[in-house]
């Protein structure tokens, strides 16, 4: 199981496109119009993000906007084997919306089904075999098209379709999701039980302030990283996400670049708003143990105010992160940029590597002080 797509249900998706050119350097690959909603869609390595906009008040954009902000209202899977992933998770008691359906198309054929995640998210499975569109041509006319997945040529067919454009971000790296108080382990045992995922790691946080509770899935097949965060406390950053968004939903998603540093600083220049890090954090990330980052390296993580992390028994494979402002007009969601850098495995005889783990647990607090002083800045959150 892998992240096929990303819908974004918008207001205008004309001056969504033009953000995330302008913002985040993602290319806009297409566009397509149905009865009740005009799409337009952005890359950059293997992401796409589709943002939908309605044309009537019929249209399923319109009812989400009328539920929620501005936001992702569907996370689209690509499977090996739908009938299979369809069926388990019906089976587990899975809500079907649209079912399984199959679009012949001139280089390949498209199949897929959409079922109800948690709240008002959407789950599409895709199954795609040789090269097909991104979405299906009966539903959206467009010219985005896809290699065949799970090929062994897959890496190579992309490198071949690929045009001159670079972008900053290869991948998403997890999706995080935002429940309410008291609903973790029900949503942590429904991803489980209907989609696949396995639990990973848990982690509680607690600041002066707030507090909150989350819990890290990871599929077996593909591995897509799917956190789950609930408030711990009532004025807790994730609440206050509960309020704004009316309902669960996802908080943000992580892109991951192989150059965190080269890639800030000249979004930086673009003008994407950054959550701003005290220079406490620098002074206290000279001293923390275990340190391979070179003085020169720190100084400069200063200046693009990234977070920097590693796990104890791999220091040099260091978790580089930071994070944006809010995108939409309500402080709801926002993006992660992180890159994992790599180490070579001291016992391997060949290229293996191992990459940094996990999701920088060692900044949290960091992190989350930072997010309430923007919280006190909107007064959402008194000292």
């Amino acid at each position: 199981m892998k992240i096929d797509y990303v819908c974004f249900s918008v207001k205008n998706a004309i001056a969504t496109r033009d953000w995330f050119i302008q913002n985040l350097g993602f290319r806009s690959v297409g566009s397509g119009m149905s009865d009740d909603q005009a799409i337009e869609i952005v890359n950059a390595g293997s992401i796409y993000f589709v943002f939908c906009a309605a044309r009537n008040e019929a249209s399923a954009v319109a009812t989400f906007l009328q539920h929620h902000p501005p936001g992702v209202s569907e996370l689209a899977f690509c499977v090996p084997s739908i009938e299979t992933t369809l069926n388990h998770a019906l089976q587990q008691g899975a809500r079907l919306l649209k079912p399984l359906q199959t679009e012949v198309q001139t280089h390949g054929s498209l199949r897929w089904a959409t079922l109800a995640g948690w709240g008002d998210l959407t789950h599409t499975f895709v199954e795609r075999v040789g090269r097909t569109s991104l979405l299906p041509q009966a539903v959206m006319r467009h010219d985005v098209l896809l290699p065949q997945p799970f090929a062994r040529d897959e890496a190579s067919a992309l490198t071949e379709t690929a045009d001159a454009h670079y972008s900053f971000f290869s991948s998403m790296d997890h999706v995080v999701l935002n429940v309410a108080r008291g609903d973790l382990e029900r949503a942590v045992a429904w991803y489980e039980r209907v989609l696949g995922f396995q639990p990973q790691q848990g982690f509680e946080i607690q600041t002066a302030y707030s507090a909150l509770c989350s819990r890290v899935l990871r599929h077996p097949s593909g591995g897509v990283q799917l956190p789950i965060n609930e408030p711990a406390s009532s004025n807790s950053q994730i609440q206050e996400f509960l309020d704004l968004n009316r309902g669960s939903g996802v908080q943000h998603i992580a892109l991951e670049t192989t150059d965190l540093l080269g890639t800030i600083a000249h979004l930086r220049q673009k003008g994407l708003p950054l959550l701003h890090v005290p220079a406490a954090y620098y002074a206290q990330l000279r001293q923390r143990p275990g340190l391979t980052l070179t003085p020169a390296i720190v100084h400069q993580l200063e200046e693009q105010q990234i977070l920097a992390d590693w796990q104890d028994k791999a220091e040099s494979a260091v978790l580089l992160q930071t994070f944006t402002q809010p995108i939409f007009d309500e402080p709801t969601f926002f993006f992660e940029l992180i890159q994992r850098q790599a180490i070579r495995l001291a016992d391997s005889t060949d290229d293996r590597s191992q990459r940094a783990q996990g999701f920088g647990e060692g900044n949290f607090r960091a992190l989350f002080e930072a997010i309430e002083r923007e919280q006190m800045k909107r007064g959402s959150l008194k000292r």
